[in-house]
């Protein structure tokens, strides 16, 4: 039977929330605060920490704790609510220099303390409650959330380390929910030149190991990572030291590799891309499950990384590299048309905010900047304006609308490389070092604001922009009959995609795509038989002699 596209293999949603400092102020967050040191030997054999510990693929009710030790030796892992009573173990026995436990059965939104070790004792802990988890609320859950991003960041140097300390004193000093850093969002090019497992020891884990230990990182992969690393056969050091959710334990739908993934977070959708190594292809496997995975989410915000920007005119050229292109002119359409709100590449070594778009796929010389309503690539009254709260006011986008999106390219959290920098699509451009500030929260009228901030590394904000969403409570889903477009209907009960096209328009050709992207099966009828398929999630393409949709199944 085939049913509308509410997938099933969508799991428990979302990524581990983890703090900053000790002076927390997280709404809806059971923990409890204590000063007494953990109450477990320390374990004084020549077992050495030398990684870590740090935090991965966290959702509501479980997170994967990963560290490296210089000899061999089992991995313990003790947690708790309070710092004086790690009453909860996971461990594993086997013998092993690199560790990752998986700890489960948590509680959504809530503080666990946690240390290291093996069967013998502890190898790490705080003393002062500055290792802990808290994890991710409940999909769908309206709160304050804030990520840190960080793109092309990996120099190893004193650029990086002082990005890094002006987004410490940014969150110190918040006004609100101060000390809060919900997940690092890395851009790519984490560890140059060539990715390898000394650059990223020099570059991530030494520069960022006081956050790694309460934020969980997720990261797309850059040109430089994928030097000495392979997406086909998810291997190399990025592979090694990140672990990414490929069967939907985040939220979203199971891609089947680390290469692209998606999470979700509160109400926000993250969806994570290889723009290096994976085919960038209109009906390839990553353009279908992205199409699936981006048409199945009920988030009221869709965010989407990959490395390679869509517009750029800095270190690199968006109208003339290929990897660009293909990004902007086969996956931006699919993205637009799905409602994506936010675009975050990195790749060039400067920082570039777009006005709020739809519809713009060519060079820069073909921006036009009048509302869409016009003819324009532009959305909304101010979608040419600058996006302030306090000059010409917020982008505003319904909830159910898919109209408008904001492209940011913020390669400078370790180096900048100049460029031209006068992409017109663009309406801030900057040869500056810094890092983005993302923080979604409550309008105080029924909606919420998603702002972003350029935080520069002299600890000023050069940049920032906001979204506001009204009525998120009101999230359009598909009717219930099961219409998704115009042009497709699923009939459940004869097991038959029936084909509703425009009297103007001649059927050509129906493809089914499964999940990996192989064509499975053609047809030329406006009805067809699908109840030989295998269960499973499929994309389904119709190409009149007018034009060409996507659009995607679940058949159980």
């Amino acid at each position: 039977m085939i049913k509308k596209s509410t997938f099933l293999l969508a799991a428990l949603c979302s990524v581990v929330s983890i703090a900053q400092t000790s002076n927390l102020d997280l709404p809806n967050v059971s923990a409890i605060a204590v000063t007494n040191p953990v109450g477990i030997p320390q374990h004084s054999t020549s077992v050495t920490v030398v990684r870590g510990p740090y935090l991965q693929s966290g959702t509501p009710t479980s997170v994967v704790v990963k560290w490296r030790t210089d000899i061999a030796t089992q991995s313990v892992v003790h947690y708790g609510k309070t710092l004086n009573s790690l009453s909860k173990k996971a461990s594993s026995t086997a013998l092993t220099t690199e560790h990752e436990v998986t700890l489960s059965g948590l509680s959504p939104n809530t503080k666990y303390y946690f240390n290291i070790g093996n069967k013998a004792g502890v190898l790490s802990e705080s003393a002062s409650g500055e290792m802990y988890i808290i994890t991710a609320p409940k999909a769908g859950t309206k709160q304050f959330v804030r990520a840190w991003i960080l793109g092309d960041a990996g120099t190893a140097n004193n650029n990086q380390r002082n990005v890094r300390d002006a987004y410490y004193d940014y969150v110190d000093a918040a006004p609100k929910n101060s000390g809060k850093t919900d997940m690092m969002l890395f851009l790519g090019d984490n560890a140059y030149g060539s990715g390898t497992d000394e650059e990223y020891q020099n570059a991530l884990f030494d520069i960022y190991d006081d956050m790694l230990k309460k934020s969980v990182a997720w990261s797309c992969l850059g040109n430089h990572d994928g030097k000495s690393a392979d997406s086909a056969t998810q291997s190399g050091p990025y592979y090694d030291i990140f672990t990414f959710p490929s069967a939907a334990q985040a939220g979203g739908i199971a891609s089947g590799t680390e290469a692209y993934y998606s999470f979700d977070y509160a109400n926000i959708h993250f969806i994570i891309l290889d723009s290096h190594h994976t085919s960038r292809e209109v009906g390839g496997a990553m353009y279908n499950w992205t199409l699936a995975d981006i048409q199945n989410t009920k988030q009221d915000w869709i965010v989407t990384l990959f490395h390679h920007p869509i517009y750029t005119k800095g270190s690199h050229d968006s109208d003339t590299e290929d990897r660009l292109i293909e990004m902007r002119e086969n996956f931006m359409p699919m993205m637009e048309a799905n409602g994506v709100d936010l675009i975050l590449n990195g790749h060039s070594h400067s920082y570039e905010r777009s006005y709020f778009l739809n519809g713009h796929y060519g060079f820069a010389n073909t921006f036009n900047p009048d509302e869409i309503s016009q003819g324009g690539h532009t959305v909304g009254s101010n979608g040419y304006g600058d996006g302030k709260v306090d000059s010409n006011g917020a982008y505003q986008k319904a909830s159910a609308a898919t109209e408008g999106a904001v492209y940011i390219t913020t390669g400078s959290a370790g180096k900048i490389s100049g460029g031209d920098l006068d992409h017109q699509a663009m309406c801030v451009s900057l040869n500056q070092l810094g890092s983005c500030v993302m923080e979604v929260e409550d309008d105080g009228r029924g909606g919420q604001n998603l702002t972003v901030k350029f935080l520069r590394d002299t600890n000023g904000i050069d940049d920032y922009f906001t979204i506001n969403k009204s009525g998120l409570a009101l999230k359009a889903d598909r009717n219930e009959s099961g219409q998704k477009s115009t042009g497709l209907f699923f009939d459940a009960d004869k097991d038959v995609v029936k084909l509703n096209l425009d009297k103007n328009d001649k059927l050509k050709k129906v493809k089914f795509y499964n999940n990996i992207g192989k064509l499975v099966k053609k047809s030329r009828k406006k009805s067809i038989n699908v109840g030989k398929l295998p269960k499973g999630l499929y994309v389904i393409e119709v190409i009149t002699n007018n034009k060409a949709f996507t659009e995607s199944i679940t058949i159980e």
